[in-house]
């Protein structure tokens, strides 16, 4: 009965349509019982609709797909099943069927369900024209493709993810300040960071895919990183001397090799890592050098206290001359032994972060210097102090006990580095409401490179010269001081012409 009355309603079609001119000869006037078998048979889903979208008729497999009877369907049109957000592209191919521009389209469109679902349906269909070019109807033919869209879903996500994390990975690469450099599991290249590109000097386009110690030129260091690569369980860290190159000095870099492994622990390459460890063996350097030196400048003066002492303890009759010689010996190499347990004490504080507690009055710096004068070991007939400080440039606002260290220090560098004796000029005048004061000596001076490294710390001019005393640390504490102060320092000097300390003073 369901298939007689289907009949009916396509036979009641035709003859209104036919009725109304609309059909040419040799039209079918009667449905055609092949293709209502195949109609009624087919797996996919099968439609005729007239042109304003109504269904005309559906089989069992397109009611199937959208979950609706054929009786809700005769109901309905191709657009109350479209989804919203292909509604748009399928009133434009309608449009086109009314237009005469096309007569059969091709494309994927979603359909909501009966139960809100929105399903994947490929549309084909093909347009019958009356003979005024009028569309009659369409016959459709709807596959179900929600699987393979699904999928396809799926692999874009993963495939964005998959970028995604491959994007975070760069910028992970890009910001590492290590070299990182990846190879496979034979060690042929396969990724250089842009820190690995600056370290080596070599863009990552030419080290793709040479292997690992190939990138190194120096054949010790290429057989280093061979022999790791060979064994990297046993020695999987080294380090190495890179030469300078495109302008950079040499540097010395620390390389770590890691082995890649999958979860069944088969080999799948290598990382290394390059560490630019220059600053820290140049620290590691210095610092060698200042514990040698700070332990021969404290022995020095204690071997002195302790000699003199003994002497003027283990005889009696000493005459008053020569008691007055060995205490003020005594007191000179005490001195010195201040002066470094203070400098140690400042740049533990400075390290700790503590800084200066600065007790600030006006002071009168015409009596700074002098005291500075007074205080400073080693003075000799050969060095000579001059004194010019402007009457409007005496008064100074600072903290008195600082003030004199840093005179001191700069004081007493002007005689160390002025062996064969000279003037030693200080200097003060006013500007604006600044006071500048110089500390100028005829002492064998310092190169440009010198001068930029004074103030660091553990940094001594002239290391040659062991005679020198200091541990290196005078300039850098006296630099601290500067700027608890707010004022500021910097030298100019010349080799074999001397050298000039600069302080820009706050006035009273």
């Amino acid at each position: 009965m369901a298939a007689e009355k289907k009949d009916q309603v396509w036979t009641k079609r035709l003859s209104e349509q036919d009725a109304a001119g609309g059909l040419r000869d040799g039209d079918v006037t009667a449905p055609d019982q092949r293709f209502r078998s195949i109609f009624e048979s087919a797996n996919a889903g099968m439609n005729t609709v007239d042109g304003e979208g109504r269904f005309l008729e559906v089989n069992p497999a397109f009611c199937r797909f959208v979950g609706y009877s054929s009786e809700e369907l005769s109901a309905c049109t191709v657009f109350d099943l479209t989804h919203p957000d292909d509604l748009p592209e399928t009133r434009r191919r309608f449009g086109e069927i009314h237009s005469g521009l096309r007569r059969a389209f091709n494309y994927e469109k979603r359909f909501v369900r009966s139960d809100g679902l929105a399903v994947w349906g490929h549309v084909t269909s093909a347009w019958l024209f009356d003979s005024h070019e009028r569309p009659l109807y369409g016959v459709g033919l709807v596959q179900d493709i929600t699987a393979r869209k699904r999928a396809e879903e799926r692999l874009c996500r993963a495939l964005v993810a998959t970028r995604q994390a491959r994007d975070r990975i760069g910028a992970i690469l890009e910001a590492v300040g290590q070299g990182l450099i990846v190879t496979d599991q034979r060690g042929r290249v396969m990724h250089l960071s842009p820190s690995a590109e600056r370290l080596l000097g070599v863009r990552q386009s030419s080290a793709v895919p040479q292997y690992l110690p190939e990138l190194f030129s120096d054949g010790r260091v290429a057989q280093r990183v061979a022999a790791v690569m060979h064994n990297p369980e046993e020695q999987n860290s080294f380090e190495f001397d890179l030469a300078g190159n495109h302008g950079n000095p040499p540097r010395t870099i620390q390389a770590r090799v890691s082995v890649m492994r999958d979860a069944a622990m088969v080999l799948q390459g290598f990382i290394l890592v390059l560490h630019d460890v220059t600053r820290e063996r140049e620290v590691d350097r210095m610092k060698t050098e200042f514990i040698s030196t700070a332990a021969h400048e404290l022995r020095t003066p204690l071997t002195s206290i302790q000699g003199f002492s003994e002497i003027l303890l283990s005889r009696e009759g000493w005459r008053a001359e020569e008691r007055r010689d060995m205490l003020q010996a005594i007191h000179a190499q005490a001195q010195i032994l201040s002066m470094v347990v203070t400098d140690l004490l400042d740049v533990a504080r400075i390290e700790s972060g503590a800084g200066f507690v600065l007790n600030r009055r006006d002071c009168r710096l015409t009596d700074l210097v002098q005291q500075a004068i007074f205080h400073v070991p080693h003075r000799s007939g050969r060095h000579r102090f001059e004194i010019d400080i402007a009457g409007d440039a005496e008064t100074v606002h600072c903290d008195m006990v600082k003030m004199r260290q840093i005179l001191e220090n700069l004081l007493s560098n002007a005689i160390k580095y002025s062996p064969a004796g000279g003037s030693v000029k200080i200097a003060a005048r006013r500007d604006g409401e600044e006071i500048l004061l110089s500390v100028q000596d005829q002492g064998i001076g310092m190169a440009p490179e010198q001068v930029q490294r004074v103030f660091d710390k553990f940094y001594r001019a002239d290391v040659s010269n062991s005679a020198i005393e200091g541990v290196g640390l005078g300039m850098s504490i006296v630099r601290e001081i500067v700027h608890a102060h707010g004022w500021r320092i910097w030298i100019e000097s010349m080799p074999g012409r001397g050298t000039t300390v600069f302080l820009s003073l706050c006035g009273s």
